[in-house]
C-alpha cells in the first residue's frame, strides 16, 4: 500500500492549473520525506492530480513533458498504481517494512447521516445474495429460467454506488434545502431503494421457479433458508381470516401472533422452525376448525425463561434488568445513566469552530448534552408462541413516538429489541444514540468486519480512528468470564465506552463496558444530508455466554440479517397439482459440514461454464470441509481465484467436494456438471 496526505498531491504541489513554478518551489520539500536511510527506492508517488468534480484541466497531459525538457531532477513520469508500487516494491525487496493492523473508521460516520436509506441498504446487501442463491438453484430446477444477469449487474452497480461515501452538494448542510442538495440526495437514496426493487424482483421469479418445482398445490407458503445451516426465524405474513397454518413435516398447526388486521386479513409472526440448509420448508394453509384463543397478557414488569430474567423501565421505554441464570450474573449496569436499549437524543455542535465538525485538535471541543427518552408506559405484555413480548412507549426531544418490542423467546439464548420511532426533520447539529450498558468496568471489545474480526484495544494501527467503529454482524464486549454480544441489524456503526466527543484519542485505553448504536448524525459540514425525518426502526439481538466463540456470533448475526424468503402458491400458480421432482414437505440444497464455514454466495459463473460458490471462515479457525448437494450431480468441483479462474481439482463425490480453509480465508469453488436437480 502506499498512504498519501490525500487524493489530489499534484493540485496540491503544482496547483491547478498546474504551472512548472509550483513545481519548483514545492517538489524539494516534499521529497524531503524519502530523504532518509530506511527509505530505499529513487521513486515517489504523486497520487492524484486534480480535486473531484471539476471539469478536466487539459494542461495535466503536458506537464511532464514540459518538466521533464527543463529539469534533469527530479524526473516526472505518468503511471498506473500497480507499475508504480511495483517498481518501488521491487527496489526495496526483502528490507520492505511488513505493518499488520486495522485503520479503524473515519468517512464512515456519514453513512448515519441517511439512516433510512442505510438501513435498506444493509438490508438488501444480504438479501441480493440469497437471489443470486436462489436464482441459480432455480435454473438447476429449470435450465430454461437462466438467472438475469444484465439485472444482477444494476443490483451491484446501485449498491456500490450508494455505499460510495458522498453524492451531496458542498452545501447539503449549510443550505440542506436548496434544490441541488436536495437532487442530488435524492440520486443516493434512489440507489438504494432501486436496489430493494431490483432485488424484490429477483427474488419473486426465482422463488416462484422453484415453487413450481415442488409438489404443493395451491394454498401452499414456502419458507426459504438462504443460509448454509439449519436455522429457526422469525416469519410475518398475511394470513385470510378464517384460515390456520399447517406444518406439511409434522402436519400439526403453527401457533401466531396477530401483528395487525385488515378487512380480511391478519398479519401475523410466527416462527418457522427447524428451516433445512439452503432449502425450504411447506406451510398449508386451510380452513381453522377453530378461533385461536386470545394469548395471556399481564401488567407484570418482569419477563422470564429459562436463560433471563428481564426487568422492564416503564419511564424510559426501555429495559432496566437482564439477569442471565446461566452465569448467575447481572448483565446490565444498573447504576448507569442509561437504560439498556434507551433511546438518545444528543444536540450541540452548533456553535463554530468545534471538533465535531471539523477535525482539528486545535478547535475546541463541541458542547454536547445528551437527552434520553423519557414519560414512558408499559403497553402489553403478552405470552405468544414463540416467547414472552413486551411493547412500549416514549418519547424525546424532536421525537414524539419511540414504540419498543422486547421479545424473549423460549428455549433461545437471545433477546430481540425491536425500536420504530418518528422523528421530526431539524438542521441543528443532532445525534442518535440507542444505548446498552453493560456491568463490565473495562471489557475488551471485539466487533465483526468483512472477513474477521477486530480487538480495537489490541489491532489498531497508530493513527487508526477511535471515535466510532464499522460492525458487519456484531460487537461484543468480555470481562470476567461473562461475554455479551449485540447484533446492530439496521445501523453499522457503534461508539464504544461513550458517545462520540470529538476528542480523537491516540489510544484506545480503558473504557468502560457501555456500547452506543450510532444511529443518526449531520455533523459534517458538506456532501451529506442537513437533517432527517420521518419513521425509522432499529432492531437489535442480545445474546450472552461464559464465552462467546467468534464463529458462533457470526452465524447468529447471518441469522439475524439474512432473512427467510417467501413465496405462496397461488392458483394463478398452478392450474394441476401434478407431480413435480422436490419434496412436498420440505428439501435442502446444500450441506456444510463446519459450523466456521459460511456460504456467501452461489451464483453463475461469469463466462457461463458452471457456477461459483464463495465460502468464508469466520471463526479464525483452518478447516477441512465437506459440501453435500444432495439433490444435484457434481461432476467436477475446482479451487479457483476471484476472477473465477480454476486452479487445482477438488476431491469430489456424486454430490458433493471437498476444500480446505484457512483462517478468514474467503474460498472459491467452480462448479461444473450439475445437471438437473431430482
Amino acid at each position: 500500500m502506499w498512504y498519501s496526505r490525500h487524493y489530489h498531491q499534484m493540485r496540491s504541489l503544482f496547483g491547478l492549473p498546474p504551472t512548472m513554478a509550483g513545481g519548483h518551489d514545492s517538489l524539494p520539500l516534499f521529497l524531503q520525506i524519502y530523504s532518509r536511510p530506511d527509505y530505499h527506492s529513487d521513486a515517489a508517488i504523486l497520487y492524484g492530480t486534480q480535486v473531484e468534480n471539476t471539469d478536466l484541466f487539459p494542461q495535466q497531459a503536458t506537464l511532464v513533458d514540459e518538466w521533464n525538457k527543463v529539469y534533469a531532477f527530479p524526473h516526472l513520469k505518468y503511471s498506473g498504481f500497480a507499475e508504480a508500487i511495483g517498481y518501488i516494491a521491487g527496489q526495496f525487496g526483502d528490507s520492505l517494512p511488513v505493518v499488520r493492523g486495522d485503520g479503524g473508521p473515519y468517512w464512515e460516520d456519514g453513512i448515519a447521516s441517511t439512516a433510512r436509506s442505510a438501513a435498506l441498504e444493509r438490508e438488501t446487501e444480504m438479501r441480493a445474495l440469497a437471489a443470486e442463491k436462489f436464482s441459480t438453484l432455480s435454473s438447476f430446477v429449470d435450465p430454461r429460467r437462466r438467472p438475469e444477469a444484465e439485472v444482477f449487474k444494476q443490483l451491484w452497480n446501485d449498491m456500490v454506488l450508494y455505499d460510495e461515501h458522498t453524492w451531496g452538494d458542498n452545501r447539503s448542510e449549510s443550505n440542506p434545502q436548496c434544490q441541488e442538495a436536495v437532487q442530488q440526495l435524492a440520486v443516493k437514496e434512489g440507489f438504494a431503494s432501486d436496489a430493494k426493487k431490483q432485488v424484490d424482483y429477483l427474488l419473486h421469479r426465482s422463488l416462484a421457479a422453484l415453487a413450481d418445482s415442488i409438489s404443493d398445490p395451491e394454498g401452499t407458503v414456502l419458507v426459504f433458508n438462504p443460509l448454509s445451516w439449519q436455522r429457526s426465524s422469525l416469519v410475518e405474513m398475511d394470513l385470510d381470516k378464517g384460515l390456520e397454518l399447517v406444518d406439511l413435516t409434522t402436519r400439526q398447526t403453527i401457533p401466531y401472533e396477530i401483528l395487525s388486521t385488515g378487512p380480511s386479513y391478519h398479519h401475523i409472526r410466527f416462527l418457522a422452525q427447524d428451516l433445512p440448509s439452503m432449502g425450504y420448508k411447506a406451510y398449508a394453509m386451510r380452513g381453522a376448525s377453530e378461533k385461536a384463543p386470545a394469548p395471556p397478557t399481564s401488567s407484570e414488569t418482569t419477563m422470564e425463561n429459562q436463560y433471563y430474567r428481564v426487568a422492564l423501565d416503564a419511564e424510559s421505554g426501555a429495559v432496566k434488568s437482564i439477569f442471565d441464570k446461566e452465569l448467575n450474573k447481572e448483565l446490565v449496569k444498573t447504576t448507569s445513566p442509561y437504560r439498556f436499549d434507551q433511546y438518545l437524543y444528543v444536540t450541540g455542535a452548533d456553535k463554530l469552530p468545534n471538533r465535531a465538525v471539523q477535525y482539528s485538535p486545535a478547535a475546541p471541543l463541541p458542547e454536547f448534552s445528551i437527552h434520553p427518552a423519557g414519560s414512558g408506559r408499559l403497553v402489553s405484555v403478552t405470552q405468544q408462541p414463540f416467547g414472552v413480548v413486551a411493547r412500549l412507549e416514549s418519547q424525546g426531544v424532536n421525537t414524539p413516538r419511540i414504540e419498543t418490542e422486547v421479545i424473549l423467546f423460549n428455549g433461545r439464548k437471545r433477546i430481540e429489541f425491536i425500536n420504530r420511532l418518528y422523528k421530526a426533520e431539524v438542521y441543528t447539529k443532532e445525534a442518535v444514540y440507542f444505548a446498552f450498558p453493560l456491568a463490565m468496568a473495562h471489557p475488551q471489545f471485539r466487533y465483526e468486519i468483512q472477513n474477521g474480526f477486530v480487538d480495537p484495544g489490541r489491532d489498531q494501527l497508530p493513527g487508526a480512528g477511535k471515535e466510532w467503529f464499522s460492525v458487519q454482524h456484531w460487537v461484543a464486549a468480555e470481562e470476567s468470564g461473562m461475554s455479551v454480544a449485540l447484533v446492530p441489524v439496521d445501523a453499522s456503526l457503534v461508539c464504544l465506552g461513550d458517545i462520540f466527543r470529538g476528542t480523537w484519542p491516540k489510544e484506545f485505553g480503558q473504557r468502560p463496558g457501555t456500547i452506543f448504536s450510532y444511529v443518526m448524525n449531520n455533523y459534517w459540514d458538506t456532501n451529506y444530508a442537513g437533517g432527517q425525518g420521518g419513521d425509522f426502526t432499529f432492531r437489535y439481538v442480545l445474546t450472552s455466554g461464559e464465552q462467546l466463540p467468534p464463529a458462533s456470533l457470526s452465524r447468529l448475526g447471518w441469522e439475524e440479517m439474512a432473512p427467510p424468503e417467501l413465496d405462496q402458491i397461488t392458483s394463478q400458480d398452478k392450474a394441476l397439482a401434478s407431480p413435480r421432482p422436490l419434496d412436498a414437505a420440505q428439501g435442502s440444497f446444500i450441506q456444510v459440514d463446519q459450523p466456521n464455514v459460511v456460504l456467501v454466495t452461489w451464483k453463475s459463473a461469469e463466462d457461463g461454464d458452471g457456477s461459483i460458490l464463495r465460502f468464508l471462515e469466520v471463526g479464525g479457525q483452518a478447516a477441512t470441509v465437506s459440501v453435500e448437494a444432495p439433490r444435484l450431480d457434481v461432476k467436477s468441483a475446482w479451487s479457483s481465484d476471484a476472477l473465477e479462474r480454476k486452479h487445482a481439482a477438488l476431491e469430489t463425490s456424486a454430490h458433493g467436494f471437498r476444500f480446505a480453509a484457512k483462517p478468514f480465508q474467503i474460498v472459491t469453488v467452480r462448479l461444473e456438471g450439475t445437471g438437473n436437480v431430482h
